[in-house]
């Protein structure tokens, strides 16, 4: 997807999809793709054109297992890496994309539980995305916000939107 790593080819088409979103009423969230160097970059190019929101983590591009199997090499999931294992990364991309933009931020990548997404809302996430989890749990969303109801009584957090961009400051990286 060379459009996702251009920002002009990535403006001109949040730019047109903007337009259709508008002609048929809807919100346009804008996926990033992580696989960038320069997240906040591509963020301030996608709210620029007219995305509503920006998705951010997701999966990371690599090697897997494609040089140890040469037939998995044609399967694409051997070619990524997602979950847990990318959530470190994922967290400081969504903070450099949220100290960029002023839409909404939502943080993807490795979130299995309710720690997990307090993370990536102190990064500066509004909302979160499971994904991964939910091929081991199909309860894994109902069971992440569970325990997030549980984690902001106990940390005495009113409203869940408190944590959003709590963490403040400079990603270090």
């Amino acid at each position: 997807m060379v459009f996702g790593s251009d920002p002009s080819l990535l403006y001109d088409l949040v730019k047109r999809c903007r337009s259709a979103a508008d002609r048929a009423g809807r919100p346009l969230m804008v996926k990033l793709s992580p696989n960038v160097t320069s997240i906040a970059r591509m963020a301030r190019v996608a709210q620029e054109a007219g995305g509503a929101g920006d998705l951010v983590g997701e999966h990371v591009s690599g090697a897997g297992d494609r040089y140890r199997d040469e037939e998995a090499a044609h399967c694409e999931w051997h070619r990524r890496a997602v979950g847990p294992a990318i959530r470190p990364i994922a967290v400081r991309m969504v903070h450099e994309a949220a100290q960029a933009v002023t839409i909404p931020v939502v943080g993807m990548g490795g979130i299995v539980r309710a720690e997990d997404a307090v993370e990536f809302l102190l990064a500066g996430a509004t909302a979160v995305e499971v994904g991964t989890a939910s091929f081991a749990d199909p309860r894994a969303v109902e069971n992440i916000a569970n325990g997030l109801r549980r984690w902001c009584a106990e940390h005495e957090v009113a409203h869940v939107s408190e944590l959003t961009g709590a963490m403040g400051g400079e990603a270090s990286g």
